[in-house]
């Protein structure tokens, strides 16, 4: 029997229960789904009626098994009751309707279903009269996510669902690793936000921790208040509390303040100011300490971080990056969360691009911070670049171009300015087809200085031309065939290449270094008209680069192995400069290099590469890599890098670390870099993380080489202090952020994070 409502006061009563829990659903575990295995979690099984209901349908739909009418104001309902609207489904023995008091009213074992929530109940009131709906003694699930509880009274407004005497977890039935009881529990759809009164967090039944009040979120809807807390301990810093204050200033702006406590430090401020607006987004950083206890001398210590991006309109765009800090060693000291504790290097940097049709142009100021005992860096203010956007077509020809000037400034250098402009077209004849390219270009290069020194400057050097005619010849072929003896439709590749490089010599030591050093000759380096960054040295060039590569592809195009192996061989000797603005600038070496991938397993992965100088017999880098990757909870590398002049030191570096499972829910992860050069360790973590469906906790020591640039001069050879650190880190699933508490995640927190160089491809 079905008995038909088209009231809509009864509509819009069900579609409270429809709408409501979906909120809790969504926003109380927001990232649990990814984070828990499906198999902590039985699946809930919905009855069958519920995969046949109409969501578009807006009548509430009543069946029962036998139906009683009084008066044509009463209506009973007995035997397999259900009332159905849109996607929520209630079930009951036994129902009925008070027309005159506009009540619906279901009692014995009750159970509410929806997308989002299952509710099991004893009895199910829904007032008519004033939007409410009343469940008492219910039992809920969450559907999607992990969560469950139970309440006394379970109650439904217009805008607002709310628990008497509840509690909430996220562990499965039968876990009561935790939960949270509370007197009450108050959800607000138009606010976004969850509170809870008088809410005690109880681990296995015994009782922790107390709350008078608690507020959450239950959608993407922002609130001020308290943030999680961030604990840390380290032999520098001591215990180190942080407590973020969220302030939601306005839709489209909002302010976190951070107070921060060093043990061994002291008191810190940190601030952050996000803004959004239709052409405009950034952020402002500052963290400022009034007094460092362990470093008085230095006085106020600060950082300050600025970003902003600008679409001013689709031709025009502007961007700013800052960052200040008050002394070198700063970072190294306190950290920062927006910049990496190990950088020696701070950018400040401003943008403004112009994109048109036929010319592209970019205004920039440019500046480094130079951190440690180094000497400070040119800045470039300013710069600007202009080409072609895109080459003209003359016949079988292509004709390019681009220029730029730029004005460096350092005041600590012997030339404390500088101008320089420069002018380059290009002619190229192109022919590419897929499976050959022929590429000739001819360019002219045309710079000018200017420069200033402190000193007197001979003419020449204060005014320096020079003018350069490049030829270049690159051919490629790229030949494939089926890979023999495979069943699975793999191809092997070869790829030879060929360049000729043709630059005039020209001496070049009247220059000085703004913006130039050397770049690295891997085999895609090799390939490369400069050997040199920006303008100050162009090589000279007469020479041959020779290269091959070969691939192999499996049947669905994944690539197994690589191998390349190139060389540069002069045809005639360059010239040998004793270059008075830096050593080791000159590009004399013959290099050979080469590249190697090879995944011989589904899990197994080994890279390798070398640079070698063949003129002079000497190793100058070199770097291998040993993978194994079972899952993201099992891995291991083992990697080892050598190079022959860091900072003029030798650096031969060996590395270890994965992570491994030793029970069902425990996980050990460690790493280890050790200096085999200087026979002493670099860095070390160990952790332990215990991991259940609905709770973890991490354990993890560390020890690591403390970077000093603010003591002392940077030596490589000198003794080095170091850092120890344990950290403990709990996490509730389902109650809170569950964000970086992946194990892989534990191997990127230190000097030397987890990589996969076989994935790298330039």
């Amino acid at each position: 029997m079905t008995f038909r409502l088209t009231s809509l006061a009864i509509g819009c009563l069900m579609a409270l229960l429809c709408v409501q829990p979906s909120g809790i659903a969504a926003k109380i575990p927001e990232t649990l789904s990814e984070a828990t295995p499906l198999s902590c979690y039985a699946p809930l099984i919905q009855p069958a009626a519920f995969a046949n209901l109409d969501r578009t349908n807006n009548q509430v739909r009543i069946e029962s098994e036998g139906l009683r009418l009084s008066n044509n104001q009463y209506a009973s309902f007995d035997g397999a009751v259900q009332v159905s609207y849109r996607d929520t489904l209630l079930q009951a023995p036994q129902a009925s309707y008070d027309q005159s008091k506009q009540q619906i009213l279901a009692q014995g074992g009750i159970d509410y279903f929806s997308s989002a929530i299952a509710v099991r109940s004893q009895q199910f009131r829904a007032d008519l009269a004033t939007n409410r709906v009343e469940l008492s003694e219910a039992h809920y699930q969450l559907v999607e996510q992990a969560g469950r509880g139970a309440a006394e009274v379970l109650s439904v407004t217009e805008r607002q669902l709310q628990l008497e005497r509840a509690n909430f977890t996220a562990c499965p039935d039968g876990d009561n690793s935790w939960a949270l009881h509370a007197n009450r529990i108050q959800l607000n759809a138009d606010e976004g936000w969850g509170e809870a009164w008088h809410t005690v967090f109880r681990v296995h039944d015994v009782p922790v921790l107390y709350l008078p009040y608690l507020s959450f979120p239950i959608s993407d809807e922002r609130r001020s208040g308290l943030l999680l807390p961030k604990v840390s301990n380290s032999q520098r810093l001591g215990v180190d509390l942080e407590l973020p204050y969220y302030l939601n200033l306005a839709p489209n702006y909002d302010m976190t303040l951070t107070p921060r406590l060093m043990t061994n430090r002291g008191f810190q401020l940190k601030s952050e100011f996000r803004y959004l607006t239709e052409a405009h987004q950034g952020l402002m950083h500052l963290e400022y300490m009034h007094k460092d206890q362990d470093r008085s001398e230095l006085g106020k210590r600060y950082l300050g971080h600025y970003q902003q991006l600008s679409d001013l309109n689709p031709r025009w765009r502007a961007t700013v990056d800052v960052t200040e800090i008050s002394d070198d060693a700063y970072l190294s000291e306190l950290g920062s969360d927006h910049v990496n504790p190990t950088d020696t290097q701070l950018l400040k940097q401003a943008n403004l691009s112009y994109f048109g049709d036929q010319m592209l142009a970019r205004l920039q100021l440019q500046g480094f911070s130079v951190l440690g005992d180094y000497d400070k860096a040119y800045m470039a203010v300013p710069q600007l670049e202009v080409r072609a956007a895109e080459a003209l077509q003359l016949a079988w020809f292509e004709l390019d171009w681009h220029a730029n000037y730029t004005h460096f400034r350092n005041d600590a250098a012997l030339i404390h300015s500088a101008h320089r402009t420069h002018l380059e077209p290009e002619l190229r004849l192109p022919w590419i087809t897929p499976g050959a390219e022929l590429v000739a270009e001819a360019s002219l290069m045309h710079t000018r200085y200017q420069q200033n020194s402190h000193q007197f400057l001979p003419q020449e050097n204060s005014r320096v031309q020079r003018t350069l005619p490049k030829f270049r010849l690159r051919a490629q072929l790229n030949f494939e065939r089926p890979l023999q003896g495979s069943s699975e439709g793999g191809i092997q590749t070869l790829e030879p290449q060929l360049q000729y490089l043709y630059v005039p010599y020209r001496d070049q030591r009247n220059i000085g270094l703004y913006d130039t050093t050397r770049l690295q000759d891997d085999y895609y380096g090799l390939f490369r008209q400069n050997r040199f960054s920006g303008l100050d040295r162009i090589n000279e060039a007469n020479q041959l680069t020779l290269g091959a590569t070969s691939r192999i592809y499996d049947g669905s195009d994944r690539e197994l192995f690589r191998f390349s192996l190139g060389q540069i061989i002069f045809l005639e000797s360059p010239t040998e400069q004793d270059d008075p603005h830096q050593q080791n600038l000159t590009s004399i070496e013959s290099m050979l290099a080469a590249e190697a991938m090879w995944q011989w397993h589904h899990r197994w992965f080994v890279s390798a590469g070398v640079q070698y100088d063949s003129d002079s017999r000497t190793l100058v880098k070199s770097n291998a890599t040993l993978d194994y990757r079972g899952s993201d909870k099992k891995l291991f590398q083992l990697n080892h890098r050598y190079s022959q002049a860091v900072s003029d030191y030798e650096i031969s570096q060996i590395g270890l670390l994965g992570t491994l499972p030793v029970a069902d829910e425990w996980q050990l992860v460690a790493s280890y870099y050790y200096d085999l050069k200087r026979s002493q360790l670099l860095d070390a973590h160990l952790g332990l993380q215990f991991e259940s469906c609905c709770w973890a906790v991490r354990v993890v020591a560390r020890r690591q080489i403390m970077a000093e640039l603010g003591r002392e001069p940077f030596d490589f050879a000198a003794p080095r202090r170091f850092d120890h650190g344990i950290s403990l880190q709990f996490v509730l699933k389902g109650f809170g952020d569950n964000a970086g508490f992946a194990v892989t995640d534990m191997l990127s927190n230190g000097i030397f994070s987890y990589r996969r160089p076989y994935l790298l491809n330039n």
